[in-house]
This record gives structure tokens, sequence and C-alpha cells, in this order.
């Protein structure tokens, strides 16, 4: 074989290569940084709080004691919408 040839060889080879790992990184599903079930704990005070905008309230003292009351725990409703609207499941953390 002569020099040539085998330089040929290794330029197709490492264009290969290169090619490979250009559709790897392209191509290849990303997966997120963070593994299912790793998001850390709900924030109850921004998840009471936002109950806030799809529900109605008569006045702004009504809506701080039902936002205290949901902090406390007596509405869990509004933390299983916010789980069900989240995609959580059942075994986030508070």
């Amino acid at each position: 074989m002569t020099k040539h040839m085998t330089s040929k060889n290794v330029a197709i080879g490492a264009a290969i290569v290169v090619i490979l790992l250009a559709g790897y990184f392209f191509f290849y599903p990303k997966t997120a940084a963070t593994p299912p079930g790793a998001q850390g704990k709900i924030n109850v005070d921004t998840v009471c709080r936002g109950a806030l905008a799809y529900m109605t309230f008569t006045d702004a003292a009504s809506a701080e004691v039902f936002i205290a009351e949901c902090k406390e725990g007596k509405h869990p409703e509004v933390i299983e919408r916010y789980k069900a609207e989240m995609n959580l499941g059942d075994g986030a953390a508070i």
C-alpha cells in the first residue's frame, strides 16, 4: 500500500467519525437535566397564591384568609390540582 492510500483511508475514517458524532449530538433525543421525581419540593405559598387566578372572592381580605388556610393544609384540593396540572403524580413532596 502506498503512503497516499493510507492517508486517504485515515481521512475517510476521521470524516466518518466526525459525521457519526455530529449525528449523535443533533439527532439523539435530549433528556431532562433532572430525573423525574427530583424536582424538589412544592412551594405551598406559591401554589396557594396561584390558585387565586382561577378563584373569585368578595374582597382582598377573603382572599388572604383563603391563602392562610391553604398554607395550613385546609384546602388540599388546591395542591392536588397543581400536582395534576404539573403532572407530578402522588409522590411530589410539599
